[in-house]
């Protein structure tokens, strides 16, 4: 699995995990709402935000999404998307790095960003 933004990555196995594709056609794409964060996206701080979907993915299985995505992708390798585009700063961060990450933490897979 890796991760990238969907106004970047068009190749195989594209699943968005963004509340919305901001615009950009989502044709060929998989939608996963499961990973996209609550309604305090847009108005929550960074701390805050970091909180509540670290909360979000808490309450989840990990080994069920996982193997959720990897159906969706149709065997191909997933690569989950949202909007922003790297390189990631303390400005410009995105949910899907804390997706990887916790994926990282609770399955011991590494999840890069393409």
């Amino acid at each position: 699995m890796k991760t990238s933004s969907l106004r970047t990555y068009k190749g195989p196995g594209r699943i968005v995990i963004s509340r919305s594709t901001r615009g950009i056609s989502p044709a060929g794409y998989r939608v996963f709402k499961t990973l996209a964060p609550g309604d305090y996206f847009r108005t929550a701080t960074k701390e805050e935000y970091t909180k509540l979907f670290t909360a979000q993915l808490d309450a989840l299985d990990p080994v069920e999404i996982w193997e959720k995505l990897h159906d969706l992708a149709g065997g191909v390798e997933p690569v989950l998307l949202c909007y922003e585009v790297p390189p990631f700063t303390e400005e410009n961060w995105c949910h899907r790095r804390m997706v990887a990450d916790w994926f990282q933490k609770e399955l011991g897979h590494n999840v890069d960003e393409l």
